[in-house]
């Protein structure tokens, strides 16, 4: 298997001979550099565990969103990317975001480090991300506790164990959770739910989304089934 990336190369095979026999193919058509066992790629830093297991972080990136932020030794950390009992809205009345930094340019980079190596952070990025065009102090203050939490996770990364299982399909919605009547007649997405699904294949988690439905269930059940047709 050889993943591209325009001129970055991934070269995977059952033996180390299968790649060198690979390599030198490939040598005869392409002016290519051998850069030996995978450690980092795309900014995705690889390490190799025990028991066959694979580790895959970007705590350079998580630096650069720190940076970013303004954060600092003494800047207090989170234990959690954000608050379960906390849904994010418009927050039209409230106060305009007051910063030195581009929210559209942490969330962006937060969005990257969220689908390559961080799910647990999906969530919460998402909420943040959907008020990119308009955001108000409030939700200024869940970026930065993403922020303290990635601070506090800094190393943490996707651990892939192998197991002898084909394609696997998690997925769960939480029904109507963003209702606020007051807000109902300005944003239609108030009476979405949200889905949250996480694809693995042979063990590995390969896919993963938390995101509001495009249609309005009008049960749990409907919300459920809206989910696993997502996933799907």
């Amino acid at each position: 298997m050889l993943a591209v990336y325009i001129d970055d190369c991934i070269l995977i095979a059952k033996t180390k001979q299968l790649v060198e026999t690979a390599v030198k193919e490939m040598a005869k058509s392409f002016k290519i550099t051998n850069e030996g066992e995978v450690d980092e790629y795309l900014g995705v830093k690889v390490e190799r565990l025990q028991d066959k297991k694979i580790k895959m972080s970007q705590p350079y990136l998580i630096d650069q969103i720190l940076k970013g932020l303004g954060f600092n030794k003494r800047t207090k950390v989170k234990r959690t990317p954000a608050v379960a009992s906390k849904i994010l809205h418009q927050d039209k009345e409230e106060e305009e975001m007051q910063t030195d930094w581009d929210y559209r340019r942490i969330i962006g980079q937060l969005n990257f480090l969220e689908k390559s190596t961080r799910p647990d952070i999906s969530y919460a990025v998402h909420q943040c991300a959907r008020f990119s065009s308009n955001p108000k102090a409030s939700h200024k203050m869940e970026v930065l506790r993403i922020g303290r939490y990635l601070m506090a996770t800094r190393l943490e990364g996707l651990i892939l164990e192998p197991k002898d299982s084909s394609l696997e399909l998690w997925c769960d919605a939480d029904f109507s959770s963003n209702w606020r009547a007051e807000d109902a007649h300005e944003d239609r997405a108030t009476a979405k739910s949200r889905t949250g699904y996480i694809i693995k294949y042979a063990g590995y988690p390969i896919m993963w989304a938390s995101k509001m439905q495009t249609e309005t269930a009008l049960s749990t059940t409907e919300a459920e089934f809206i989910a696993l047709c997502e996933g799907l």
